[in-house]
């Protein structure tokens, strides 16, 4: 195997940076969002930090010369939980790295597991990211009696299976009775999957990537928040129903981001627009608007009758999209394939930080000897073992957006 410096090498230089890049590659979010693993406390369970929930009311004309009431503005803290957001596993064959080594290279034997892993890696983080943070992958299309065919639907995405690959093991909600670790052995369409082996499932029930279910909200367990839980006029569903980052809307009234939503499909307008900036502009500037392929169509063709401003490119970072002009100012309408069908979330940067242990996001944990690959009991093979633990959190709800029911395109 490599010696001790090269091993180094090989996953500080070569590994994790390559892991970092196909993350970046996918989702334009972490490109973008805030990372911070300085506010993660010495426990490094979770993340804390005040919020100015209300301010004070003690103020206004008065007809006579009696002060208002003092009163204190109301604030509170919010606990963002670090969870286990993405762990994976590498394996090896010993021959192909001893073969690598004798070229003088450690690169070669690695490329092809970086091929797959990576980016089932990058998906399975930038997913996370967009979602709610229920661990949610599909529901249940119709009650499974003991059969391997199980058809499924998505309150997301058309296409349902969009991340669910063969091999891939998945469980159901204990809760239920489901099933337990069961790998899917054929994706047959966009709504149907084939299971390893028989199962027997109820209509509509969740299902989830192995071991992600949880119960509760708490440290280490479920899946990180995403825009869909945190751009919400509602609390996020379980285990987060008690409130995004602790804090309930029942309580908290102030703490819900702008939603425009109908029920049923409607084609986007400039109004629709502009009424959701006029909402959040209030409270922060948004400087993205991130949304689907094809609402981003259906958008280009409304900006046909803007003759001077159809062509003209408006810059996120390195992402490039189509002008929004609010006040004079151009926000770029930037498409991101893991958007909600027929949804467009606005987005202020400012506001989102993602919540991390480590500043190279990707950690490999070192076993013996301070060494990155351990060798596999009996065999000539070795393991490499990775972690990203983190979350993401928001100190102001009121700075996002989200317009729903679009048609695409």
């Amino acid at each position: 195997m490599f010696d001790l410096t090269t091993e180094e090498k090989l996953f500080n230089e070569f590994i994790i940076p390559g892991v970092t890049a196909e993350i970046k590659a996918r989702s334009k979010l972490f490109d973008r969002v805030k990372k911070n693993y300085k506010k993660v406390d010495v426990s490094g369970k979770y993340a804390k930090q005040k919020l100015l929930l209300a301010g004070s009311q003690a103020t206004g004309a008065r007809s006579n010369s009696t002060y208002p009431t003092a009163q204190e503005s109301s604030v509170d803290e919010a606990i963002i939980y670090i969870k286990r957001a993405q762990m994976f596993s590498m394996q090896f064959d010993g021959l192909a790295l001893e073969s690598a080594r004798g070229k003088g290279t450690p690169v070669d034997a690695f490329n092809f597991e970086q091929e797959g892993l990576f980016i089932q890696v990058s998906e399975d983080l930038s997913r996370q990211l967009m979602l709610d943070g229920s661990g949610h992958l599909c529901q249940v299309n119709g009650a499974v009696s003991n059969s391997k065919t199980v058809n499924v639907d998505s309150p997301y995405y058309a296409k349902a299976t969009i991340f669910l690959k063969a091999n891939r093991v998945i469980d159901g909600d204990p809760a239920n009775g489901d099933i337990d670790s069961v790998a899917i052995s054929k994706v047959d369409s966009d709504t149907k999957i084939t299971l390893a082996s028989a199962q027997t499932i109820d209509d509509d029930d969740w299902l989830y990537g192995e071991d992600t279910y949880t119960a509760n909200e708490t440290w280490g367990k479920g899946e990180m928040m995403g825009l869909a839980g945190i751009i919400s006029d509602a609390d996020p569903p379980a285990p987060n129903d008690s409130g995004l980052q602790g804090l309930a809307v029942a309580t908290y009234p102030e703490w819900k981001a702008y939603v425009d939503s109908s029920g049923s499909a409607r084609n986007l307008t400039e109004t629709m627009m502009t009424k959701a900036f006029d909402e959040i502009s209030m409270y922060a500037e948004p400087s993205v608007i991130l949304t689907t392929h094809g609402v981003r169509r259906f958008y280009a063709n409304l900006l046909t009758s803007y003759k001077g401003i159809y062509n003209q490119k408006v810059l996120w970072g390195g992402w490039s999209g189509l002008p929004f002009i609010y006040d004079g100012r151009e926000i770029p309408v930037v498409v991101d394939k893991f958007v909600p069908d027929g949804w467009m979330f606005i987005i202020s940067e400012k506001h989102l930080t993602l919540y991390t242990t480590t500043p190279g996001i990707i950690s490999f944990e070192k076993g013996t000897a301070g060494r990155y690959m351990q060798k596999v009991a009996g065999k000539n093979e070795y393991v490499a073992e990775g972690h990203f633990f983190g979350n993401m959190g928001t100190d102001l709800r009121r700075a996002f957006g989200l317009i729903k029911d679009l048609n695409e395109s």
